[in-house]
């Protein structure tokens, strides 16, 4: 056996066996963490960075959650109890929802704001050109007709 397949065997193994002491942990996650993997899987965007905001957001709202069940009882009652009570999940999804909300609107809002601001950095600079003519002639607000 290779050296790179005994690598993948372990990790598998490790894996496995990281499976099995974690439960409850590696439960609440899978189903808690369901709205960042559709966003994995349907963001197709060119930068594929949907499923950053969406899962920051996802995570931070489980956070509180993982916490109680790692330092209070970490059992798979427990956890299945966390998972099935309808408040908990509604923060952790709706905080998912805030997170593609933002992903959606701020690309408009950061274009927007890079919109304005270049309107009045051309309207200073026109000023400062009125500036210029007035003081050094006409001339140096001429367009320049080098090619």
């Amino acid at each position: 056996m290779g050296q790179g397949m005994a690598l993948k065997v372990g990790v598998v193994l490790m894996l496995a066996v990281g499976l099995f002491l974690f439960l409850p942990t590696v439960l609440v996650l899978v189903v808690a963490m369901l709205p960042t993997g559709a966003a994995l899987v349907v963001d197709r965007s060119a930068s594929r960075s949907g499923w950053l905001c969406v899962g920051g957001l996802n995570f931070a709202a489980l956070a509180p959650s993982l916490f109680e069940l790692w330092f209070e009882n970490n059992t798979l009652e427990f956890a299945t109890g966390i998972i099935s009570n309808v408040f908990t999940l509604m923060l952790i999804y709706g905080a998912a929802a805030v997170g593609w909300i933002i992903y959606m609107t701020m690309p408009q809002v950061i274009a927007s704001v890079m919109d304005m601001t270049s309107s009045h950095r051309i309207e200073r600079l026109k000023a400062h050109q009125q500036d210029l003519a007035e003081e050094w002639g006409p001339e140096v607000a001429r367009e320049d007709t080098r090619e």
